[in-house]
């Protein structure tokens, strides 16, 4: 809610005032815009949240994110028409693999940017926070996001957050992986 405090001013005054005033017709056709824009994308995110948590349940390892845009500029190369585009975070894919933690931009982010993996042994500790509906990068929802920060050594720029809509499983599956890691055990 930083920083935001005039925008929701403006959005309770707008319904709030219009029948004050008595003008019900045009509550109404702000009520209707509303609904409008707001269903459509209540929906995706619904959708969303529905397909991850099924995916899982079948036993896919793999979760649908964002990145925030200036951890994501310093992995990959990354235009200034995307940095228009993806304000609130790069849309990644999370995908649990032998070796660690493979980060792949999703569509509509070009092919040409390859899949990161971040190894087992370099995430120091994972764990997941509920977001709200606000990041702090600008990621807005309607749907509550999960924040998943994985801590990784000294030197790699900090941790990585990654906001989800539904992080069921990712923070276990990355624990179970870093106790099978072999290289954990070594030395």
């Amino acid at each position: 809610m930083r920083g935001r405090g005039w925008w929701l001013f403006l959005a309770a005054a707008v319904p709030v005032g219009l029948p004050l005033a008595g003008r019900w017709r045009a509550a109404l056709a702000f009520a209707g815009l509303a609904a409008a824009a707001i269903g459509p994308l209540f929906l995706a995110q619904w959708w969303a949240r529905r397909r991850q948590r099924a995916e899982h349940a079948a036993g896919s390892q793999r979760w649908h994110g964002h990145l925030p845009l200036p951890r994501a500029a310093v992995i990959w190369e990354l235009g200034a028409g995307l940095a228009l585009l993806f304000g609130g975070g790069v849309p990644v894919t999370l995908t649990a693999g032998a070796d660690g933690l493979t980060l792949g931009p999703r569509r509509p982010v070009s092919r040409r940017h390859p899949p990161l993996t971040v190894l087992w042994r370099d995430i120091a500790a994972v764990h997941a926070e509920p977001a709200g509906r606000f990041t702090d990068w600008g990621r807005v929802a309607v749907m509550p996001l999960t924040a998943v920060v994985l801590d990784l050594p000294e030197g790699s720029g900090g941790p990585l957050v990654v906001t989800t809509h539904d992080a069921e499983g990712l923070v276990d599956s990355v624990a179970a992986h870093k106790l099978a890691d072999p290289a954990q055990h070594r030395g």
